[in-house]
């Protein structure tokens, strides 16, 4: 007869079935080897997960370097060639960072903005833009700028137009740090001198070896009651440098604006090479909404 799935042998002679104590044993038998076998096959499934699990001590953690992208040397900007053909060590004052804004930024980060208003909290400034086209960009590790919106005009050149302060940014061109610092307020000569200073950064790494250029105003300006400084100058870029690069832009005006705030000496600035001439006139206007947060 079978019971429980095995046959079970009749005593010789026998013509009887066993008796339900019997039966009751057998069955007994069955139940805690089903049980037993249960437990094996649990353990080893249970080794063979813990071995694969993650170690939530090694994930990963976010690196400072907006760049989610990572740092490209020639990043596109104010007079400087893309990613996609990059001119190395010209990057330029609307040079996409090389950090992302998603990864970037370091304990403060780098918050999302959009035109037409924008909004730099870090370094308590806040302005319009000069086209809704532009979009937000990483930081600009070379010139210190946090915040970098852009619109590109031709292959490897943009308009670009953004913002920052002395203290926003360290160790460039590799990972970008941006942090809250207070600094002692600047002088009237501090800041004409930091705006100086970017301007020729950008004058010195943008627009080739020798490019030839000519300041359309230099001058000190109230900014809703605060006192700044201004900038402009018009850029002819190095004709060599455009057409190495097969460059369509002859001319490019650059705005640098700079203002005291708690970061100490916060800038401004804006780049709008001659394919959107329409957009120069309109550049002191944009400039005239700076103001202090």
């Amino acid at each position: 007869m079978i019971e429980f799935g095995y046959p079970v042998e009749q005593p010789p002679g026998s013509g009887q079935r066993p008796g339900p104590g019997h039966r009751r044993v057998l069955g007994w038998l069955g139940i805690a080897a089903a049980v037993v076998l249960v437990l094996v096959v649990a353990l080893l499934i249970g080794r063979h997960s813990g071995g694969q699990a993650p170690n939530a001590g090694t994930a990963s953690s976010r690196i400072p370097n907006p760049s989610q992208s990572n740092p490209s040397p020639g990043n596109p900007s104010p007079g400087n060639p893309s990613p996609g053909n990059p001119s190395p060590g010209n990057p330029s004052p609307g040079n996409p960072s090389q950090s992302n804004p998603s990864q970037g930024g370091g304990a403060a980060g780098l918050p999302a903005v959009a035109c037409p208003d924008i909004r730099d909290e870090q370094s308590h400034l806040a302005y319009r833009c000069i086209d809704n086209y532009l979009a937000q960009d990483g930081s600009d590790t070379y010139l210190g700028l946090r915040i970098s919106l852009n619109h590109e005009v031709e292959p490897r050149w943009i308009i670009s137009e953004g913002s920052g302060n002395p203290a926003s940014l360290a160790s460039p061109p590799n990972n970008t740090v941006v942090d809250y610092r207070t600094v002692p307020a600047a002088t009237s000569a501090g800041v004409q001198a930091e705006v100086e200073r970017r301007a020729g950064l950008a004058l010195a790494q943008a627009y080739g070896d020798t490019p030839v250029t000519r300041t359309l105003s230099a001058r000190v300006r109230n900014f809703s009651g605060v006192v700044g400084y201004e900038l402009s100058t018009e850029v002819t870029v190095d004709p060599v440098y455009r057409t190495t690069r097969g460059l369509q832009v002859r001319t490019e005006r650059l705005w640098v604006v700079g203002l005291p705030t708690k970061a100490g000496v916060s800038i401004f600035m804006m780049s709008i090479p001659d394919q959107r001439a329409d957009l120069w006139v309109k550049a002191e206007s944009v400039v005239g909404t700076i103001h202090v947060i």
